[in-house]
């Protein structure tokens, strides 16, 4: 009787074993039962990587362990989910809930690689500055010009953020800062020197600003007595050479310059030009003929860039305004608000892309080109994006549209969001169109001429706005500073 038992049991369990071990196997390789579909169904997962880390996640409702975070990446991945339907909800205490209805196929992870949860209360402080009609953060954000509003002429104020101290570095009735919004000052490259737009004795001009007062302010027209500086920019390796153009009698053409401060002499590099850009080592200048043109930082060595010529009306080709990224990569919007992209990827394209278009900005990458104008915001994919979610070269995706303005539009540092303003209220807005694009309110806002800018490597943001009527600087960190995974 005993033998037979132990023989029973042996049976027993070796029946178990045979089931049970393919079903084990079956699981640990990602496999699950459907028991609507009657079959064995290789599962999917879900990959989230997020701004804050420290989140809660909910599939359905139902709160998933969170445990296996992935210190390489920072990401959190929930493996063994049958394919289908899933609503994916992301919180965080203090920021707002993150969600989307999304999709798991079989095999694959459905990958969410930029999540940026919004804080519920941001905390901006306020500078001591008053008045404030325009301001301009060094590259560093260590200190800032601003603007202050005088009843004849303009005072140029800095503020030191790491002093806490505020100093007049100009004042005179006669000099007022240009009122195009579209002009702004430079820091130089050793942030030193600040480069202003100005009107002297009504006739445009540049002031030359030292932020440590060790020289007195010097107009560039004092340096180029012949010359009308129309625009005019900064050597990105020399601290006092600056580059600028002074107008034609013939049309809307101009000649380019190059003037030192330390030699108090100029340079011609060309002539008959529409506008001009300046990367790190090469200048950037589309001629009469639309062709596009570049030497080294010195004017010497010209080449022709681009083959084709840009399609620019005889009305779009005054005032053009051009942003380079590289030989391959670059955008104009022509006098008629004309939006010309050139991207040479793995096709040569060269074409109008949108009219209307008021503002650009290339991603850090340059993979992306923000746009927008009037009430919407787009943009174009300069290359193909095989991270889900995925685009395609010189695909273009309306982000926003609104019945109201927009202004103040820039890129938040993973360049898969945007801020901007709207009808009293600064939002960010993602890119990824799966399900929906989320649109967050990150703070409210008073001033009708409100100003904003965002400095994406120190990730601080600014902005002036009324208080007490008075016109302030306010300042506050996004993301929010959270320690060891703080980006």
């Amino acid at each position: 009787m005993k033998k037979a038992y132990r023989k029973a049991l042996f049976w027993i369990c070796f029946v178990l074993f045979a089931v049970t071990t393919p079903l084990a196997v079956f699981y640990s390789q990602g496999y699950r039962f459907d028991a609507y579909k009657k079959i064995f169904v290789h599962s999917g997962s879900i990959t989230v990587k997020s701004t804050p880390s420290g989140i809660n996640v909910f599939i359905d409702g139902k709160q998933q362990k969170t445990g296996s975070l992935d210190i390489i990446n920072n990401s959190i991945t929930i493996n063994g989910l049958r394919p289908g339907n899933y609503n994916l909800r992301l919180t965080a205490e203090g920021y707002n809930d993150w969600e989307k209805n999304i999709e798991v196929h079989s095999g694959v992870s459905t990958e969410f690689w930029n999540v940026f949860l919004v804080p519920q209360n941001a905390d901006p402080q306020v500078l001591k500055t008053q008045s404030v009609e325009r301001y301009f953060v060094s590259p560093s954000s260590d200190k800032l010009v601003y603007v202050a509003k005088r009843p004849k002429g303009s005072d140029i104020e800095l503020y030191d953020l790491k002093k806490d101290e505020n100093v007049q570095l100009f004042s005179d009735e006669n000099t007022s800062f240009s009122d195009d919004e579209l002009e702004n000052a430079e820091w130089n490259n050793k942030e030193k020197l600040i480069l202003n737009p100005v009107f002297r004795n009504e006739k445009k001009d540049f002031l030359i600003l030292d932020a440590d007062q060790n020289a007195d302010p010097l107009f560039l027209s004092q340096i180029a007595p012949p010359y009308n500086p129309d625009k005019a920019r900064w050597s990105p390796q020399k601290e006092k050479d600056v580059y600028f153009t002074s107008g034609l009698d013939e049309g809307n053409l101009k000649n380019l310059y190059l003037a030192s401060l330390d030699l108090k002499n100029i340079t011609l590099i060309s002539e008959k030009i529409r506008a001009f850009d300046i990367s790190s080592n090469h200048i950037y200048f589309l001629k009469e003929n639309n062709i596009l043109y570049k030497t080294d930082l010195a004017g010497s060595g010209e080449e022709q860039v681009t083959s084709s010529s840009f399609p620019i009306r005889d009305a779009g080709g005054s005032d053009c305004r051009m942003i380079v990224y590289d030989d391959d990569r670059q955008a104009i919007i022509t006098g008629d608000e004309n939006l010309v992209v050139h991207n040479n990827g793995k096709e040569n394209f060269t074409e109008v892309v949108t009219e209307g278009a008021k503002g650009i900005q290339f991603s850090d990458d340059g993979k992306k080109l923000l746009f927008w104008g009037g009430n919407e915001i787009s943009v174009m994919f300069l290359r193909d994006w095989d991270v889900q979610p995925r685009r395609k070269e010189n695909e273009v995706q309306q982000i926003v549209r609104f019945s109201s303005p927009i202004a103040n539009v820039f890129w938040y540092r993973d360049y898969e969001h945007v801020f901007f303003a709207n009808t009293g209220k600064v939002k960010i807005i993602d890119l990824d169109s799966r399900d929906h694009r989320i649109c967050s309110d990150v703070l409210d806002y008073n001033s009708e001429k409100f100003l904003s800018s965002y400095d994406s490597v120190n990730g601080i943001f600014f902005y002036v706005d009324e208080k007490d009527n008075q016109r302030n600087i306010f300042h506050f960190a996004v993301p929010e500073k959270t320690g060891f995974f703080t980006r």
